[in-house]
């Protein structure tokens, strides 16, 4: 048998895997929010094409574009603030000091906890009993508890500070990791050279790290955009849909309104949002010569 029929056959497997359960879905839920499909229809296959008219009927609906510009604020400050803060304790334990074993353990504990612990956490967390406004209380910086969980515009924030606590570990590893593969010699002729902190950052770190960051930020892209099982157990997209995202706004309307048209088109728009940036992100990439 030919070398490369072998090859192409130990991919096979992998190939209609892909075709199974990424590519038909997809397409299939493409092809679902082009059409009037409700519980009843569906159950009767009575469907009927409509075009566009989910779409339409979405930015006509206030509960989406409050969810458009939910995601949008979840997605980037989430985004920033993971990466940020993972490259800043990257840096930081790119050296040696006491305990730094201990507290990398302690820093990977939000990426093992399961997610429903972490939900319920931050649920208890963000209460209006709970120990943020017991701590903001104690301080002084309020004088009566903050409905963080509750409120016309707080959830979402809540929402977006449970989701950075929780990414950071990811961020963090895969730079460090990044950040490990460059030669020691690098920093030792930068130190001879006299270099700062900063200017070894600025000028040798990051052109070094830049595959690894642009992949570090597309992995999250794509994460934080599909969020949801950390909100919907913190506030399932309440109160009255202020803290929906993508997401769970495609899950109320699929199980709660059995609208699955438009929750079909809800999730073919959080599909072009991460096609559109990972597609930014890459674009930044340098050209290997």
């Amino acid at each position: 048998m030919n070398a490369n029929i072998k090859v192409y056959l130990f991919l096979l497997p992998a190939l209609v895997y892909v075709l199974l359960f990424s590519m038909y879905p997809m397409i299939y839920n493409v092809f679902l929010s082009l059409e009037d499909v409700t519980f009843v229809t569906y159950i009767r296959g009575t469907s009927q094409y409509v075009g566009l008219r989910n779409y339409a009927d979405l930015f006509n609906d206030h509960t989406f574009k409050r969810t458009f510009s939910n995601t949008l604020v979840f997605a980037g400050l989430s985004i920033f603030f993971q990466f940020t803060i993972g490259f800043l304790l990257s840096l930081l334990f790119n050296r040696s000091f006491p305990l730094k074993g201990i507290l990398q353990s302690l820093i990977m504990v939000p990426w093992v906890l399961p997610i429903i612990v972490s939900g319920s956490f931050f649920r208890w967390f963000f209460g209006e009993n709970g120990m943020f406004n017991g701590f903001l209380l104690s301080l002084g910086f309020i004088e009566n508890p903050m409905p963080w969980l509750t409120s016309g515009h707080l959830p979402i924030y809540s929402v977006t500070l449970a989701n950075i606590w929780l990414g950071i570990p990811f961020n963090f590893i895969l730079l460090y990791t990044g950040l490990r593969g460059i030669p020691t010699e690098f920093f030792e002729s930068a130190d001879i050279d006299g270099a700062k902190g900063y200017q070894k950052v600025w000028y040798m770190v990051i052109p070094l790290l830049k595959p690894v960051m642009i992949a570090t930020l597309t992995l999250g892209s794509i994460f934080t955009v599909k969020v949801f099982d950390l909100v919907w157990i913190i506030t399932q997209g309440g109160p009255a849909g202020v803290s929906h995202l993508f997401s769970t706004f495609s899950y109320f309307l699929a199980f709660s309104r059995f609208n699955f048209g438009q929750a079909s088109a809800v999730l073919v728009i959080m599909l072009i949002l991460v096609v559109v940036l990972i597609t930014i992100l890459n674009l930044s990439k340098t050209e290997e010569v």
